[in-house]
């Protein structure tokens, strides 16, 4: 695993990219895949201020790429993001409403986002309260269109 920190505007917070999961779904070399994904993330956190947290995770639950403050285990969230996407998919299908684009979660303390990057990857954004809805949806789809063609 790989730490490289990145600055935040409310504290630092490190971003994770795991090269085993990372090398075997991405065919550019791991520096790049490194450097793309970090600006990526870096900049749907500038996009939306507020954003606490951001992971990337394979749609089988496997974290690829975290940013979280410390106390947030990276496992346990990409497991149970991947778990909710996958219960939301099945409920949008069984109501004949199509693919599941986004869920977007209103919660006491703030807002999370998470969406599909691409086939093979999802990613997940938590924010303050006072984020902007749309800003939190942007970054999101925004961050997840540059992440896909990378898949």
């Amino acid at each position: 695993m790989i730490d490289l920190l990145m600055a935040h505007k409310y504290g630092e917070f490190v971003l994770r990219i795991r090269d085993v999961s990372v090398a075997t779904m991405f065919d550019m070399d791991f520096e790049q895949i490194q450097g793309k994904i970090k600006e990526i993330m870096e900049e749907a956190t500038q996009t939306a201020a507020g954003i606490k947290a951001a992971i990337l995770l394979s749609k089988e639950g496997l974290p690829i790429a975290s940013a979280l403050p410390a106390g947030l285990e990276e496992a346990e969230i990409a497991a149970m993001a991947a778990s909710i996407l996958g219960v939301a998919d099945l409920a949008a299908e069984r109501m004949d409403q199509g693919t599941l684009e986004e869920v977007l979660m209103t919660n006491e303390k703030g807002l999370v986002i998470m969406r599909s990057a691409g086939e093979k990857a999802i990613l997940v954004l938590a924010a303050s309260k006072n984020v902007k809805t749309g800003l939190l949806v942007y970054a999101a789809r925004t961050a997840s269109e540059k992440i896909a063609p990378l898949l």
